[in-house]
């Protein structure tokens, strides 16, 4: 790194695993409020002590952009989503006239345009900006969720649902895609994890409100409780969504976002150099031979694909379960027990990335929260072990929340070097398994089958052991892959010199 006499340039040069940049008249970093932050994040981990302070605000502004819309959006997305499964469960079913498994047929609805429009929508990303597109999305998704609340017929439910599923069908894989293009593989982890934890976060959050809209608000205006639910979702979900147009960034090769520096914009996309594939604006000719030419399309869509039907458990059948027993729980507490699983959810699933970011093996924690999955599901198998030990089991199947964050990092991770394939991949991944998911949930827990739903169980008892081995081949061709790696030649990156504001490249010479 090096300044003219003037503080006229930065230029910012390459170096192992670190990069400084400083410029005239910069401010200490760790002075303020910012600076006591960042020593209390670096003191729990979160920032590398041995990263320069620049760096590390960088990092944090990328952080408070990137990860609170992101996480809020997460959020509503699975709010609206359990939202339905609350609603049926407290007089949505009786007023509108829903019977048999009709509720299975709407979630499939939903999941049926999810999948098949997120590729499709993934590549729409790649034209144009994320920042722009996904909050459009989101009030999208909003308004869909508000026609729910004045649904007097099944019709309705089945349209609007239809739209909520093509509406959020790119949020999830198009907000993994931003973090994989910001960061370094060894910061993904947990912030893919912190990522997640919105997931959870909206599923309970859904459950206590339903709880408190069913108390307080029914039969308000003439609206019963539920109708409120989808009501306060939507005044949730639009706020976030305007909230997003301000703070969310692009990919790094587009324009500037409006809350880093020149600067900082330079060292952000030099930071990276080297370690992930610079996010291209069109899917180059050759990227599905390159896709399917190698195993990570096949490995990956296969572990998230088991890991979708390993979830199931303890959602949408967890809540059947309950309310085929209401001479036991009342609608608050039908609303509420499931909570206790996105609550083992959330710790198990923070705890595990950061192991994986601070060892690198993303394998290991991935493991060990299959095994108490594994024992749910054997309780929810044999069934005559108590009304204890069934809860047990549901609340066991929480672990599974964990395999989420663990694999999409492990993929963004492997996949570092192909920003293209990462996309593909990815989006595959969530299209694919989620697709598969919402044929087999109707077949596996049909809503006239609660509270017992023998089947469902088995098969999932199966694809929690296939998860194991699909985590060990994993493993075992990665670490082949991570050894051809070794002996490629690194090769020279050209100076990101930051001049009057613009940005130029010229000619390095290494140290």
């Amino acid at each position: 790194m090096a300044a003219d006499e003037e503080g006229q340039k930065t230029i910012v040069q390459p170096r192992v695993q670190k990069e400084v940049v400083q410029h005239g008249n910069n401010t200490d970093s760790t002075s303020g409020i910012r600076g006591v932050w960042i020593k209390l994040m670096t003191s729990t981990g979160w920032y590398p002590k041995d990263m320069h302070d620049e760096e590390k605000r960088l990092i944090l502004k990328l952080d408070l952009s990137i990860l609170i819309f992101g996480c809020l959006s997460f959020f509503t997305k699975y709010l609206d989503q359990q939202s339905i499964t609350n609603a049926y469960v407290s007089g949505m079913k009786e007023e509108v006239g829903l019977y048999g498994d009709q509720l299975n047929y709407i979630t499939a609805t939903f999941w049926a345009s999810y999948c098949t429009f997120m590729i499709p929508a993934c590549y729409f990303l790649t034209h144009y900006p994320a920042n722009r597109v996904l909050p459009a999305l989101e009030i999208g998704w909003g308004l869909s969720t508000f026609g729910l609340a004045w649904a007097q017929n099944v019709e309705t439910l089945y349209a609007m649902r239809f739209f909520t599923g093509l509406f959020e069908c790119c949020s999830f894989t198009g907000t993994i895609y931003i973090i994989g293009s910001w960061y370094k593989p060894g910061e993904i982890g947990r912030r893919v994890a912190l990522f997640f934890i919105a997931s959870p976060l909206g599923t309970m959050f859904a459950g206590y409100l339903q709880a408190a809209a069913y108390t307080n608000l029914n039969q308000m205006h003439g609206l019963a409780g539920w109708r409120w639910l989808f009501i306060v979702d939507t005044i949730i979900t639009l706020a976030i969504a305007a909230l997003g147009f301000f703070v969310f960034p692009d990919v790094p090769s587009r324009k500037k976002p409006r809350f880093i520096t020149q600067e900082e914009h330079a060292l952000a996309r030099k930071r990276l150099e080297g370690l992930v594939a610079p996010p291209q604006l069109r899917l180059s000719r050759d990227i599905f031979k390159r896709v399917f030419s190698r195993w990570h399309w096949y490995l990956f869509v296969l572990q998230w694909t088991l890991m979708d039907q390993n979830f199931l458990p303890g959602a949408q059948p967890f809540s059947l379960y309950l309310k085929a027993k209401s001479n036991i729980y009342s609608v608050v507490q039908i609303n509420t027990i499931p909570t206790i699983v996105t609550a083992v959810s959330i710790v198990v699933a923070f705890f595990c990335g950061i192991v994986a970011d601070r060892t690198g093996r993303f394998w290991v924690p991935a493991i060990a929260v299959t095994f108490p999955v594994l024992v749910g599901m054997i309780l929810l198998v044999v069934w005559e072990v108590g009304e204890s030990g069934r809860l047990a089991g549901f609340i066991l199947t929480g672990f599974e929340a964990a395999c989420s964050p663990l694999t999409m990092g492990w993929a963004s991770v492997v996949m570092s070097g192909d920003a293209e394939e990462r996309a593909v991949v990815t989006a595959s991944m969530n299209a694919i398994g989620q697709a598969i998911m919402a044929g087999t949930q109707v077949v596996q827990y049909p809503a006239s089958g609660a509270p017992y739903f023998r089947g469902g169980f088995i098969s999932v008892l199966a694809t929690t052991i296939a998860q194991i081995g699909t985590i060990l081949a994993i493993l075992f061709l990665s670490g082949k892959e991570n050894k051809r790696s070794k002996h490629v030649v690194p090769f020279s990156e050209p100076e990101v010199v930051v001049e009057d504001g613009k940005l130029e490249k010229t000619a390095e010479a290494h140290c």
